[in-house]
């Protein structure tokens, strides 16, 4: 049995909410008398916005012994797919809450007891994002979920700790929690460290400053490359961040340069993935080398390389070629299916969208290979280019093979919330193609 949260009965601050700090007492206090009005179901797809919705519907989801279930995104079709998977569910949305909030009655002391879940069981099911395919079903349990809230917050706050001793680091994410970086930043990690979450979730740069304006310090900054692109380009003044931690893609070398020189910050990054959360961490400007979690170890093997975390019950295959530097540090040298061959040449995805990005006058761009083709095609936001330019200038840049035909210029690339190019959205934007 492990504990819903670390220190329930805390008078510390958990969320903030509507300009007001809700303590870790009077959250738990919501989330058990919240529990015996949810509907007896087995799953539950909780799609609340609000972090304290979130984090309210998720606490009293454990505590009924439900199962949450974590769309990879807010599609119809995404929706559906998880239904019919899961046939014993429940939808919980921001305005169900709080009809049901409305209804809850008062608790009486807090137990450890009543607040212990057991280790073992799952207790959570996220999805993989679908940038190579069909998202896949990815269940948790609460050992591995508390045990990577604790790691995290080993890693990303206990450095912290001497210099804000007895204070409360507090966050502003502009992921969804329904993501497994915003899982863990957003709810596990306000769980597991000493830390409290911003009710919002941010998107424009206005919103991001106020938000962070609203809190005291010391505070950070949890977001994505594509965030991070927009804030710089907006010449938006940020209050002091103690650091900005990114997920979900590569951080380009040059916006972490731009980013710690712009608000004075450093730019930590997380190598993680659905499958296993949070593997190693690097401050970006500092070098290509990432450092593993304690006690984790990576372990070469036949069909590339495996991970084993101190939380996870067994190793996970990584789908990205890896060099070991050090039993705890390694290089990222790109993702497996990232290589392509194309009339005997063989070249990087990753590289060939470097190229086009390269180009001036190329705001946001991708180039991407269909299963059913032996050639690349690119998306492009470039309002004052012409498709013709970018490829004469592209051609300047990589071998004629790999020339994206076609080349389709877009207002803006077809990115989920967390920014990910799922290979659905992107071959949707082709001229006469479809989704499916």
């Amino acid at each position: 049995m492990l504990p819903l949260l670390a220190n329930a009965h805390g008078s510390q601050t958990l969320v903030w909410h509507q300009g007001r700090a809700v303590t870790r007492e009077a959250f738990i206090n919501s989330a058990r008398s919240l529990a015996p009005l949810l509907p007896p179901a087995a799953h539950v797809i909780n799609l609340t916005v609000g972090r304290l919705s979130f984090m309210l519907g998720f606490a009293a989801a454990l505590l009924r012994n439900q199962i949450t279930l974590l769309p990879p995104n807010q599609t119809p079709a995404a929706l559906a797919d998880v239904k019919q998977r899961y046939p014993d569910h429940y939808v919980l949305d921001d305005a169900q809450l709080q009809a049901w909030e409305e209804r809850k009655v008062a608790t009486g002391p807090i137990g450890e007891q009543s607040l212990a879940l057991p280790a073992d069981e799952v207790r959570v099911v996220l999805f993989t994002s679908g940038s190579t395919g069909v998202p896949q079903a990815q269940p948790k349990t609460w050992q591995v979920l508390a045990r990577t809230g604790e790691l995290d917050a080993a890693r990303f706050t206990g450095e912290l700790a001497s210099r804000f001793r007895g204070c409360t680091l507090n966050l502003v994410a502009t992921v969804p929690s329904q993501h497994m970086f915003g899982l863990q930043t957003t709810v596990l990690l306000p769980f597991w460290g000493d830390c409290a979450i911003h009710d919002s979730r941010p998107f424009f740069p206005a919103d991001i400053r106020d938000a962070l304006l609203a809190l005291p310090a010391p505070r950070a900054l949890v977001s994505t490359p594509v965030h991070l692109r927009a804030c710089l380009a907006s010449n938006i003044a940020l209050p002091p961040v103690e650091f900005v931690l990114s997920a979900t893609a590569a951080m380009p070398l040059e916006l972490a340069h731009a980013v710690e020189q712009r608000w004075q910050a450093p730019v930590l990054e997380i190598y993680g993935s659905t499958e296993a959360g949070t593997m190693g961490t690097r401050r970006t400007t500092q070098g290509d080398c990432w450092r593993l979690l304690p006690g984790a170890r990576l372990r070469s093997v036949a069909e590339g390389w495996e991970y084993q975390g101190p939380h996870l019950p067994g190793p996970v295959s990584l789908s990205d070629r890896l060099a070991l530097i050090s039993p705890d540090e390694f290089r990222l040298l790109g993702r497996a299916a990232d290589q392509i061959k194309i009339a005997g040449k063989r070249a990087s995805l990753s590289e060939l969208t470097h190229a086009l990005l390269s180009i001036a006058g190329v705001q946001d761009g991708c180039v991407f290979q269909a299963p059913d083709t032996q050639r690349t095609a690119a998306l492009a936001v470039a309002p004052h280019l012409t498709a013709a330019h970018i490829l004469d200038e592209l051609a300047k840049r990589v071998d004629a093979v790999f020339l994206p035909r076609p080349l389709v210029l877009v207002p803006q690339l077809p990115r989920n919330a967390v920014g990910k190019l799922t290979q659905a959205a992107l071959l949707a934007a082709l001229p006469g193609r479809s989704a499916t």
